[in-house]
């Protein structure tokens, strides 16, 4: 129980979820639904504690909109075996986009300057529901494999004061919001922090 597999990582066609995916008629969802029953099917044949080992199946990017649109989970022959994974970089404007992105996310946040449209508290919510109605309701527990968000390195003074303290409030936001909803959250530190 200590050790568990995980299918792939971040599987796209380098689009990053923006490609030939948004309009191939779902061939790209149904070739990673087929490659996520592929590894069930081979680690479970192998035998020994691979009969039962738990194993990680991750949505298309790993993005929880297209997981919950298009993701069929595999068939598995051992019962409450099986993780759903995705990853959470919500917004990418102040999660991941060095040059030009956010320095700030959250209500509280807005008094330092723009925190986003979108991406903020309720779509936190909105988005790790979904997870929980889709996956966790129907006996897959979810990992929420990657969060974060990147420290401008150009900030001084008050405003990387405001962005660090952001930063946590985000991180918190996130690991909270995953509980609420029975998610395991693990934070990816995509540098420089």
């Amino acid at each position: 129980n200590f050790l568990a597999f995980e299918s792939m990582n971040e599987i796209h066609d380098g689009g990053w979820g923006w490609g030939d995916n948004r309009n191939d008629g779902g061939k790209q969802y149904s070739i990673l639904n087929d490659w996520n029953q592929v590894f069930v099917d081979a680690v479970r044949a192998t035998g020994g504690k691979n009969a039962y080992r738990n194993l990680i199946v991750q949505t298309y990017n790993t993005n929880i909109g297209y997981g919950v649109k298009f993701m069929k989970m595999p068939t598995d022959n051992v019962a409450n075996r099986m993780f759903v994974e995705v990853h959470y970089y919500d917004p990418y404007d102040f999660t991941l986009k060095e040059e030009g992105g956010l320095n700030y996310w959250g209500e509280p946040y807005k008094q330092y300057g723009a925190v986003g449209s979108w991406g903020q508290e309720a779509d936190l919510d909105a988005a790790f529901a979904s997870v929980k109605t889709n996956f966790v309701d129907k006996g897959y527990p979810a990992i929420l494999g990657e969060f974060g968000a990147i420290k401008r390195a150009t900030l001084t003074g008050d405003a990387l004061t405001h962005h660090l303290e952001s930063r946590a409030y985000y991180v918190k936001q996130v690991v909270s919001t995953a509980k609420k909803y029975g998610m395991v959250p693990f934070y990816w530190d995509n540098g420089p922090s």
